[in-house]
């Protein structure tokens, strides 16, 4: 549906709420895709959707509920009377009604369980953190003993008819649900009936304990090419399976959170552009008010110089190039530095050589900038000095900003803090105080030349 239609049925879809048409509202949600469907119910206003949505069948609705970006969903569930909530639950996977659930009030949430059909399964998910295996997992899972034969385990699941979420794997248990090994779908359809699921499955696993962080699942995801994970407690017993629709959430998370932070924001701040003026204020000024206390300091440094400053006033034209051209190589080192931590592709016994390899690069990107600066301002200015000084300032600080770039993050992880939240601020903070200082040290040392 391209631009046009939409705005054309969501202005359909409000004429008939403004007229109590509720009916023809439902009809026109009902001919739209999924989402088309969930985006147009998304620009109501709240009033509006606590209208429409419950008269859409329960499993459309529900559908609409787990489509609705995660804040938007928790206010419309808020909103919903509590009876109404627990049939959208009812048809939801456990995992996306946990969520829900864990967005509501403590007295809405508990009056919403007692009314729904499947606590059993919800229940136990709202022990979990939402961004660990445990809260992005879903308990209803269908799985194998390992004695069974092929034919017994199609016609078991043919009785169970289980509703998981597009799962490709089925895995293998025994008696105390202890995990022993996966099988594909496709596997267990072309194997010979009597075969048993013993000898087609795979015992080597790759698991999460119910435990682990988001960014830890991330870097499973990746580095194995995971379509689903599975979920294991502390005495490796199969609790849940963490389905391809909710690792590509993860992966989304994570990326969006380093982004966050990179910008110096909070990485579970999840902003955007229709997030209220209040909360935009109160995730964003605190971080500013750190960058206003490295940015004074940086100025206090060049207050150091300002003698040199008001006997060569040209110098304030070049101080901004270097600590510039500083904090582009800081940031790109951080970016490298940052994605290899999240991704696992830094560790301990390889950290030594990766800072070494980013000082070779900074030494190489800081000569052949430097060499270029300072030939432009000679070309400009037609002053050598100041040529050959703006280009050993440049060489020695993108020098400093890669090393910073690289061990800023490092030293933070080491300190068991988020490398991508605080780097930023440091490395601004090192690439600034130390242009400034090299370049109007330098320009102090040299000054007579330069006049």
């Amino acid at each position: 549906m391209n631009t046009t239609q939409f705005e054309n049925v969501l202005r359909d879809v409000r004429e008939a709420l403004e007229q109590d048409d509720v009916q023809r509202a439902r009809q026109l949600l009902e001919q739209l895709q999924l989402a088309d469907r969930a985006e147009t119910i998304g620009d109501l206003n709240l009033e509006e959707q606590t209208r429409v949505l419950p008269s859409l069948p329960a499993e459309a609705a529900a559908d609409v509920l787990e489509y609705l970006d995660e804040d938007e969903a928790a206010q419309l569930a808020a909103s919903l009377p509590a009876k109404v909530l627990a049939q959208l639950l009812d048809e939801m996977y456990p995992d996306d009604a946990a969520d829900i659930l864990l967005d509501l009030k403590p007295a809405q949430r508990a009056q919403t369980l007692a009314l729904m059909q499947t606590t059993a399964q919800v229940q136990p998910l709202l022990a979990y953190d939402d961004e660990t295996a445990g809260g992005r997992m879903t308990s209803d899972v269908p799985v194998l003993r390992r004695w069974m034969t092929v034919a017994q385990a199609i016609s078991y699941l043919r009785g169970l008819h289980p509703e998981s979420e597009n799962q490709h794997y089925l895995y293998a248990v025994d008696r105390d649900r202890r995990l022993l090994g996966v099988v594909g779908l496709r596997d267990l359809i072309v194997a010979m009936p009597e075969t048993s699921i013993e000898e087609i499955m795979n015992p080597h696993i790759i698991s999460a304990p119910v435990d682990a962080e988001q960014a830890e699942l991330a870097q499973l995801i990746s580095r194995h090419g995971l379509s689903s994970l599975p979920v294991v407690d502390a005495a490796g017993r199969l609790v849940g399976v963490i389905t391809h629709d909710d690792l590509l959430e993860v992966i989304e998370d994570e990326a969006t959170s380093d982004l966050y932070a990179l910008a110096s924001m909070s990485a579970d701040s999840d902003l955007d552009v229709d997030s209220p003026l209040r909360v935009m204020v109160k995730r964003r000024l605190p971080w500013l008010l750190v960058n206003l206390g490295t940015a004074i300091f940086a100025a206090w440094v060049i207050s150091i110089f300002e003698g040199t400053l008001q006997k060569l006033a040209l110098l304030a034209v070049f101080q901004s190039v270097v600590a510039g051209m500083g904090g582009n190589a800081g940031t790109q080192a951080l970016v490298i530095f940052v994605r290899g931590l999240a991704l696992g592709q830094v560790q301990p016994r390889s950290a030594i050589r990766a800072v070494a390899r980013e000082v070779a690069v900074g030494m190489i990107n800081g000569m052949a900038v430097g060499v270029a600066a300072g030939f432009i301002t000679y070309l400009w200015k037609g002053q050598p000095y100041l040529g050959v000084l703006i280009g050993i300032a440049l060489f020695g600080n993108m020098l400093i900003a890669g090393v910073a770039g690289a061990l800023v993050p490092l030293t933070l992880r080491a300190l068991r803090l988020d490398p991508a939240l605080a780097s930023a601020v440091f490395i601004t903070t090192v690439t600034d105080a130390v242009g400034f200082a090299l370049f109007l040290g330098l320009a102090t040392a040299f000054l007579p030349l330069l006049l």
